[in-house]
């Protein structure tokens, strides 16, 4: 059985081993995420060709993503060390303990103001001693280094793109990467920005912004608007605004999305507890079945996968958490057809015999194939959530890539000439590449135009039996 919610995993030391690249591509990932917040340019193109090089062994379609830090703050620790112990009331100095790495959070920090690092789990009180600003921890443990700093409340004027951001946009249109994320979101000129770096490489990688922060949530429609796609990054999110309101936003999210056409994965601590241990808690389960019943496209893995003690355990899991759960859905195809039409600007046959034909025969379809040329109508049929396999008919290898994020939607490249009429033996074929990338359906509903690769104009449905 194919899942719909697709899974996106943190590539990290627990999972850069090639074996377990391999393994957790059996286990069910469909995008792995490169946190270029951490590790060097090198170490991110090594493992990227381990990925590449893996999925073509495997023969499955695995797409890349590559998360840069944007306009995030973070700590780090100063005398070369990777970690400080403290305690409740220990201070630290800035600039001489530790330091930011934007030096213009110090004229925005007031006396008295809380400080969180690493999602939420240290926080500190800040003291002007003079010049000097002193952070006083209020709790125990070990803090290591490059941990992201909340200011809630706090704005600042940063530039959307770092220096290293920069570099990251460098290799991930180098090397192709499917997926581009930016941190730190506040609107729709961040994407902007983004996107006008990306245009000098001439590579046009899916971008999503990372929903994080205040100012992003209350500027959600624009960014949804420009963006490819969003993240739920419920980390920062839950120390921007009060840790209750995050479920709400999550769902608001999604749905927004989901009606602009818009991809969305929900992030964070999905299945935290499986860093250190084999099972889940009961609340993480409900969580991950959650997302799925808000119909997001792909939930995702972050320390479990990139630092964690079980990385193939914890997809095995998540896999068999969003299978049982989406076993639980009615099988539907209840798409909206005239608003299709018109959201696609589709000249359909027969338009209202088809709907008619669709909504008749809809309780017989296990799988919807849809030839596209740049992937919009499969999207389109997906935000729709039908509930079944949606195979995407693309032309070649990049748009394929760019779709294994979408829920339900499983690419297949077809490489007939482009004007070529599309003929009941041209389907056929198609079902044999889907045969034996192992799909077996009873009852598919054939969406397609009257020519390959000829835009804009989708015209007919068909009914076809395996």
């Amino acid at each position: 059985m194919n899942k719909l919610t697709k899974i996106i995993a943190t590539i990290g030391p627990s999972s850069e081993n090639k074996e377990v690249i391999e393994k957790l591509i059996k286990e069910g990932v469909d995008v792995f995420r490169f946190n270029f917040k951490h590790n060097t340019v090198d170490w991110h193109e090594k493992i990227l060709n381990k990925v590449i090089s893996s999925s073509e062994k495997i023969k499955k379609n695995i797409a890349t993503l590559i998360d840069l830090q944007g306009p995030e703050v973070r700590l780090k620790i100063l005398k070369n060390l990777d970690k400080i112990e403290l305690f409740k009331g220990k201070r630290l100095i800035v600039g001489e303990d530790i330091e930011f790495s934007h030096k213009e959070v110090l004229k925005k920090i007031k006396n008295d103001q809380k400080i969180f690092v690493d999602d939420g789990a240290f926080s500190f009180r800040s003291l002007w001693s003079g010049k000097k600003l002193i952070l006083e921890s209020e709790k125990n443990g070990f803090l290591k280094d490059r941990k992201t700093a909340n200011f809630p409340g706090v704005n600042f004027d940063f530039p959307s793109l770092t220096v290293r951001d920069l570099d990251g946009v460098r290799l991930a249109c180098r090397e192709k990467m499917d997926f581009i994320a930016l941190s730190f979101v506040r609107s729709k000129k961040d994407i902007q920005d983004l996107k006008k770096e990306i245009k000098k490489y001439e590579f046009y990688p899916k971008i999503i912004a990372k929903i994080e922060t205040e100012k992003a949530i209350k500027n959600i429609d624009e960014i949804l608007d420009e963006a490819d796609g969003v993240m739920v990054a419920r980390g920062d999110m839950g120390i921007e605004i009060p840790i209750e309101q995050v479920p709400y936003y999550q769902k608001m999210i999604i749905k927004k999305a989901k009606e602009k056409n818009k991809f969305v994965i929900t992030a964070t601590q999905m299945l935290k507890s499986m860093v250190s241990f084999l099972i889940p808690t009961r609340a993480e389960v409900s969580d991950v079945a959650n997302a799925c019943y808000d119909e997001t496209d792909a939930v995702m893995l972050s320390e479990e996968t990139a630092g964690g003690k079980y990385p193939v355990e914890t997809v095995k899991k998540m896999k068999e958490i969003i299978l049982f759960n989406e076993n639980k859905f009615p099988k539907k195809i209840e798409i909206n057809f005239e608003r299709f039409m018109e959201k696609e600007e589709i000249i359909a046959k027969n338009l209202v015999d088809i709907i008619n034909l669709s909504r008749e025969k809809s309780k017989s379809i296990d799988a919807v194939i849809v030839f596209t040329e740049t992937g919009k109508t499969a999207r389109v049929i997906s935000s729709f959530r039908p509930h079944l396999p949606i195979i995407a008919v693309v032309p070649n290898k990049n748009i394929a890539l760019s779709l294994m994020v979408c829920y339900g939607i499983y690419p297949v490249v077809y490489s007939e000439d482009k004007g070529k009429e599309i003929t009941l033996s041209s389907i056929e074929k198609v079902i044999d590449k889907i045969k034996k990338i192992g799909f077996s359906f009873k009852n598919t509903l054939v969406i397609h135009g009257d020519f390959w690769r000829v835009k804009g104009k989708i015209s007919v449905m068909r009914f076809y039996n395996f």
